[in-house]
């Protein structure tokens, strides 16, 4: 609260600082809904304890208000990006500068006033926690005072808390203030210094070493935090600063930005922590024996996998969410109702189409036969829901139904020119994503019952090379300005929005999902990466192999029958495995064990994991093969800019791997239909720079900003605190 402009201030002071809102955590956390009240409230048991509960509401800060958590964390880096192409092109207009849209997402991030509701950012939220805090230590009210054990576990958990505001505000900003006490009131000074991200991080490393000591392994109520998720998020935060720990004097400024400290036991200590929280939790046996098990919202919602060490709550009882409930479950589909017969549907999804994966989000997928998650991610198909009289479903034109009663299956019915293509219940889409040099001919690919949306396609008649061609021929993908279909991830759809499965709901945008915040499949790979870092290879590989054993497709799997029928490497499968209903023979896990050889430059290995030729240590190979396979374990999970980004990677690899983002030439094959240099012509689309790596301070808070007595920053100290770049 108190980084807000200060007409913000004056309006909300009192709503906040003694009427928090409380939200419930899927109803496990005793809470209460309270307004109008005194601060009085919180200093007696049950209402020091509804503070606690409610400061859990920010736990969902990365997938709930109106999208700026989920663009903050989630696109523009070399797997995921937005699908809409100016923002994907991160031009200065939507992303560059401190009045563009990412600066208006940082506002929200920080704490920004929405409709009716107080704010709830990150600096209202610490501010909240130091009410908390001071309240148990100068008032200790009933139990508080009492059970030394609880009023030390609610304390964890508000420290806990805390740390978990600086750590997302200084992945976004680097240096951000530190607050040192509750503000109760405003007194018209808002002299903010920033502190060094390495002080802000001594700062979390503090908070989560009370919290693992404090926390016990399991609580009684869903949502809130324990040991395990305590462990698992300071070993990442020693992991970040080890990463950081060689960049003090980088000539490059992003990378200096990002140094922590330099402290020589933290690999040590994240080898300790993770390795602690890995026995405590199971040791593999903690992880879910099925990928899909996790984002099967069948049983995710019921009966959650212990591997989930921390996940926001949410409920299908919306009024408890008070603003605007899992927003993230709208962005990761793209448009399937287009002439396709499918109209949208709660088991597919709103068809928003807001985030998409980058060409090399899907072709790090590297075993598609063989490693599960491909196949379990994505939705590879639909199938069509409308009667043929009310059907979108588009034609078949007469080229197209000649070459299928030429070439159909001999069960299948001969089509006419003119009639509609996808019948109900039918088949309506499939997406395949391959290679130039593995083009299927375009006559197969557009004369067939349904929509087939293939990358590449070769014309029958010329030779020609053609990307991401929709069904009348117009160009799709990149900056051409027709981003979907595509194909999407599926971990995010609720077919509870809204709070039911009535289809009626298929336009609601709540969505009821708890969103997976950590998970014990991070902690072996951070464990991994600890132990690449120290050049312990074997044991790192060991950690992955893990991973890669639950990725394996298991005896009886099915594979999706676009993978079999299509994909190249099906050739290799057994005959029996390549009929309906395409059921794996056997465990798949030799086909994707992991060796020294998949880091170890020159390798076959190591060719197909797709490296940057800048790449040519093995040390460096190690650390892009960790990024390579968090990308294909947690894609679409908000993990991955903030990962790539405290690695001090993610410039890199956005601009190599990223085609919308990059201003860089020659990265990408060359199609026929170059759309006058906005489809695929093997150029970069974007203006992605250095800097933007880091965010910018909203204006809107500069031009707040005071010294210490209360006069206004002038321009010369606003651009100072402002981050380079901007």
């Amino acid at each position: 609260m108190d980084l807000q402009i200060r007409n913000v201030m004056k309006k909300y002071i009192l709503i906040l600082f003694t009427a928090t809102s409380l939200f419930s955590c899927k109803g496990f956390l005793e809470e209460e809904q309270v307004a109008n009240l005194t601060q009085d409230f919180y200093t007696n048991e049950v209402g020091l304890e509804s503070l606690i509960n409610g400061l859990y509401v920010y736990a969902r800060n990365k997938h709930e208000w109106d999208g700026s958590g989920a663009r903050l964390i989630e696109t523009e880096t070399d797997t995921y990006q937005t699908a809409s192409a100016p923002v994907a092109q991160m031009n200065v207009g939507e992303y560059g500068n401190d009045l563009s849209r990412i600066a208006g997402n940082i506002a929200n991030f920080l704490g920004a006033v929405n409709a009716s509701y107080a704010p709830m950012g990150a600096y209202p939220h610490i501010n909240n926690c130091h009410i908390a805090l001071e309240t148990m230590d100068q008032i200790a009210p009933g139990r508080f005072g009492s059970d030394e054990t609880f009023s030390n576990t609610r304390r964890a958990e508000v420290r806990f808390l805390r740390a978990w505001a600086y750590y997302l505000i200084s992945n976004q900003l680097g240096d951000v203030p530190i607050l040192s006490q509750a503000r109760y009131e405003t007194d018209g000074v808002f002299h903010y210094p920033k502190s060094s991200i390495e002080d802000v991080y001594k700062h979390i490393i503090e908070d989560l070493r009370f919290a693992y000591e404090h926390l016990p392994v399991l609580q009684n109520d869903q949502g809130r935090v324990t040991k395990l998720a305590a462990g698992h998020f300071l070993a990442k935060v020693y992991l970040n600063r080890a990463q950081a720990a060689n960049f003090q004097n980088s000539a490059e400024e992003h990378l200096r930005m990002l140094y922590k400290g330099n402290v020589t036991t933290d690999l040590d200590s994240t080898i300790l922590l993770t390795s602690e929280v890995i026995n405590l939790a199971g040791g593999e046996g903690g992880l879910a024996v099925d990928y899909w098990r996790l984002f099967d919202p069948a049983i995710a919602e019921t009966n959650p996998e212990k591997e989930i060490l921390w996940a926001a709550q949410f409920d299908i009882n919306l009024t408890l969410h008070a603003r605007f409930a899992n927003r993230s479950v709208n962005y990761h589909t793209g448009n399937y109702t287009n002439q396709s017969g499918v109209t949208r549907s709660m088991i597919y999804g709103r068809p928003f189409g807001t985030f998409k994966p980058t060409d090399w989000g899907y072709d790090n997928f590297t075993d598609r036969m063989y490693d599960s998650r491909y196949a379990k991610t994505f939705q590879h198909e639909y199938i069509a829901n409308m009667p043929e009289n009310t059907s979108t479903s588009y034609t078949w034109g007469a080229a197209a139904a000649t070459w299928w009663n030429a070439n159909k299956p001999a069960d299948a019915p001969t089509v006419s020119a003119n009639e509609k293509r996808i019948k109900q219940n039918q088949r309506a889409i499939i997406y395949l994503e391959n290679s130039k040099e593995t083009a299927l001919d375009s006559a197969m690919v557009h004369s067939q019952p349904y929509q087939f949306m293939a990358r590449w396609v070769r014309s029958a008649t010329s030779g020609r090379y053609y990307y991401r061609l929709f069904i009348d021929g117009s160009n799709l993908g990149l900056a051409t300005g027709q981003p979907a279909p595509y194909l999407a991830s599926r971990k995010h759809v609720d077919p509870m929005r809204g709070g039911s499965a009535d289809e009626a709901n298929f336009n609601s945008e709540s969505g009821t999902r708890d969103a997976i915040l950590m998970r014990l499949a991070e902690t072996f790979l951070i464990r991994a990466e600890a132990y690449g870092r120290k050049g312990q290879y074997g044991l790192a590989v060991e950690d992955i192999n893990v991973i890669r054993r639950r990725a394996a497709f298991k005896a009886g799997d099915p594979r999706p029958e676009v993978l079999v029928r299509w994909e190249p490497e099906a050739v290799e499968l057994a005959p029996e495995e390549r009929v309906a209903p395409y059921a794996t023979a056997s465990n798949t896990f030799a086909k994707i064990a992991v060796t020294e050889s998949y880091f170890t430059p020159g390798t076959a290995e190591a060719n197909r994991q797709g490296y940057m030729p800048s790449i040519t240590s093995k040390e460096e190979a190690f650390i892009h093969f960790i990024y390579n396979e968090k990308a294909r374990e947690f894609l679409s999970e908000g993990l991955a800019w903030e990962d790539l980004h405290n690695a001090g990677i993610l410039y890199e690899r956005t601009a190599h791997y990223n085609q919308m983002a990059s201003d860089r030439s020659g990265l990408w094959p060359v199609a026929s239909n170059t759309a006058n240099g906005t489809g695929q012509n093997g150029n970069g689309k974007g203006q992605l720079a250095k800097h933007h790596t880091f965010r910018p301070w909203p204006n809107a808070f500069l031009v707040q900003l005071t010294d210490e007595s209360g006069n206004p920053m002038d321009e010369a100290a606003r651009k100072d605190y402002q981050n380079p770049g901007y």
